[in-house]
């Protein structure tokens, strides 16, 4: 089973390249379209660090860069392998598509979930990484090999966790005659995850990293890469994400239990 779903997948995979060379114009737009939008991401944190910076809340321009970086590259991954699929699961539900989809060799969670890939919005993560080295070449700091490493596993954990806040959120789908509206709610609350954790009282950054874990996409990372702490981050972004393993299984069981075939 291993072996079939790593072989369906790396067929998507080819599928996908083909047809972004095949579309070479609308591929380049997307990836002028991504150096555009992180451009513009990067006005409001820049504002805010500013203010913070005379307010002495602790971060400043480089810190406020570092954290763009880092969600560009969280994001990127998000937009190429994750996005393309929920986008279409309200249509795939209410035109029957998604019958296709439960009789196909392969679990029909992950065919849901993986089947379509956008391989020119991975242009991005060269964007991300720029802005990274960027910003901690105007910080002046060398991070150490621990904080790169753990700046790595909490950014897994935070697309981990946001992929099945996303997942939940797409399965409105099967409770509402469309759901199409709830992606651009996702999509706002995602925004948060741009700013680092001074712009956030309290009660926000708890509910910004455990019920909407938009701070675990970047925000926390930043800290650890900084030298922060490594191991409340960690337990916590653990917690989150298999909390949230548990809560789509079960969501989904339910979800496809109600689905009614839409093409009969």
């Amino acid at each position: 089973m291993i072996g079939r779903i790593v072989s369906w997948w790396l067929a998507c995979w080819r599928q996908a390249i083909t047809r972004d060379l095949q579309f070479r114009t609308q591929t380049l737009l997307i990836a002028i379209g991504a150096l555009v939008d992180v451009a513009i991401s990067l006005v409001p944190a820049l504002v805010l660090a500013q203010t913070a910076r005379t307010s002495e809340n602790g971060w400043d321009e480089s810190t406020a860069v570092l954290v763009v970086g880092l969600f560009t590259l969280s994001t990127a991954v998000l937009d190429t392998v994750i996005g393309p699929n929920l986008l279409r699961l309200d249509s795939a539900v209410r035109t029957g598509e998604l019958d296709l989809l439960l009789i196909r060799p392969v679990p029909a969670f992950l065919a849901l979930t993986l089947r379509w890939v956008r391989p020119a919005e991975a242009t991005r993560l060269l964007v991300g990484l720029a802005l990274v080295i960027g910003a901690l070449s105007m910080a002046g700091d060398v991070p150490t090999i621990g904080g790169v490493l753990g700046c790595l596993v909490m950014m897994a954990l935070g697309v981990g966790a946001w992929t099945l806040f996303w997942i939940n959120a797409s399965f409105l789908s099967f409770w509402w005659a469309s759901a199409e509206p709830v992606q651009a709610i996702v999509g706002a609350l995602r925004e948060a995850g741009q700013y680092p954790g001074a712009a956030f009282r309290r009660l926000p950054m708890l509910g910004f990293t455990t019920l909407v874990p938009a701070l675990l996409l970047a925000t926390l990372p930043a800290q650890v890469l900084l030298g922060g702490d490594l191991g409340g981050p960690l337990l916590g972004g653990a917690a989150v994400v298999g909390i949230g393993v548990a809560f789509t299984a079960v969501h989904w069981r339910i979800a496809i239990r109600r689905y009614d075939s839409a093409s009969s």
